[in-house]
């Protein structure tokens, strides 16, 4: 396990301290393919099932409108919640294939730090 990284607050002379130790990491994927239309439902399924499965053990997968070079264009965002950095360059392996398949100039990749994150199970009966 990473080291926990402590966050400190200042506000109105009151220091708020949080310990994290997750971020969520996230790649934005354009849809619109240069001078050849756009990347399909069915693209994005194949693509899906043949690279990012394969990458992934798990993912959240989010359909957008993202704007690029003043162009508005529909997106797939895939964001992991992780410590992990060999989760970490899979989802970056997931962007350089994406622009490899789709002729991209670029993927857009975010991470946010994670405050509190739970997790709870239903037990089975």
């Amino acid at each position: 396990m990473s080291p926990r990284i402590l966050l400190a607050m200042h506000y109105n002379r009151i220091t708020y301290e949080d310990y994290c130790f997750m971020q969520t990491h996230s790649i934005t994927l354009g849809r619109n393919i240069p001078n050849s239309g756009k990347v399909t439902k069915q693209m994005w399924n194949t693509f899906l099932k043949d690279e990012v499965l394969n990458l992934l053990e798990y993912a959240t997968i989010t359909e957008g409108i993202g704007i690029y070079k003043g162009e508005i264009e529909q997106c797939m965002t895939v964001s992991v919640t992780t410590e992990d950095t060999a989760v970490i360059s899979a989802l970056h392996a997931v962007g350089k294939r994406y622009k490899k398949a789709f002729n991209q100039e670029c993927y857009l990749y975010s991470s946010t730090v994670v405050a509190e994150l739970a997790i709870t199970w239903k037990k089975r009966d």
